[in-house]
């Protein structure tokens, strides 16, 4: 059995003073294919998040941020064995840099644009851009693949380069960044002026993550993607998409 799960679908800062699908922990993942479980993202909410995550054989994080990776620390003390952190060399330096050095995480070197096996998934990690210049630091997306499903996850960034524009057509499921909801931000995408454009990339199924407070209620801001696109949506925290055997 193989399946996504959002552990969070918020920003930042989290939105945590409403109850419901409007209740957002900072964006996290998990990718699971079989015996492989690996984890998306590291936040400062791990403790509420891993209790969902079930098990844990691996991490990747989008960046070094502390949204993203802030919660490293808790989990190499949560973890009891060698934990392979699935990264590019770049940004496995930041992240020790930041946050290590580490007891139980271990470098799985990622090349980007090369697929890793891993376990039961394939990962691919591929650029992209949240800021340019003297300030860009590290920033990727993952591709997973199980054999039989494809699955991208891209929650920050404003930039797609040349390169990865590729992992963002023919998935099963592609979940992508929606900060700006109806307009971009300077570092972060919307969801409503780029959602045609996944569509004609023949992604079967849209996801929207990273949700901030320019969005409207779950409810309402659900209606307006599916309007659009009726295999498209916006994410909440827990939410589970079973990928098949």
């Amino acid at each position: 059995m193989a399946y996504f799960q959002f552990l969070g679908t918020g920003p930042s800062t989290p939105i945590t003073d409403v109850a419901g699908r409007n209740y957002r922990r900072r964006s996290s993942g998990v990718m699971q294919n079989i015996a492989t479980y690996l984890l998306i993202d590291c936040t400062h909410d791990f403790d509420e998040q891993i209790d969902a995550a079930l098990s844990v054989t691996g991490v990747v994080v989008v960046n070094a941020s502390r949204d993203a990776a802030g919660g490293l620390g808790k989990l190499d003390k949560w973890t009891e064995h060698a934990l392979p952190f699935l990264a590019p060399d770049e940004l496995w330096a930041e992240a020790v840099e930041r946050y290590g050095p580490f007891t139980h995480l271990e470098h799985a070197r990622l090349v980007p644009g090369e697929p890793l096996p891993f376990g039961d998934i394939e990962v691919t990690a591929f650029p992209l851009e949240a800021t340019t210049g003297e300030a860009a630091r590290p920033n990727y997306g993952y591709h997973f693949d199980t054999g039989k499903k494809k699955v991208t996850y891209a929650s920050d960034f404003k930039q797609i380069p040349p390169e990865s524009e590729r992992y963002f057509k023919g998935n099963d499921i592609l979940v992508v960044d929606a900060a700006g909801w109806d307009k971009d931000l300077p570092t972060h995408r919307g969801a409503l002026n780029h959602l045609t454009d996944y569509v004609a990339g023949e992604n079967e199924t849209i996801l929207f993550t990273d949700i901030g407070r320019s969005a409207p209620p779950h409810t309402l801001a659900s209606a307006a993607i599916r309007r659009v696109y009726h295999r498209a949506d916006v994410a909440f925290d827990f939410m589970k998409i079973p990928l098949g055997r």
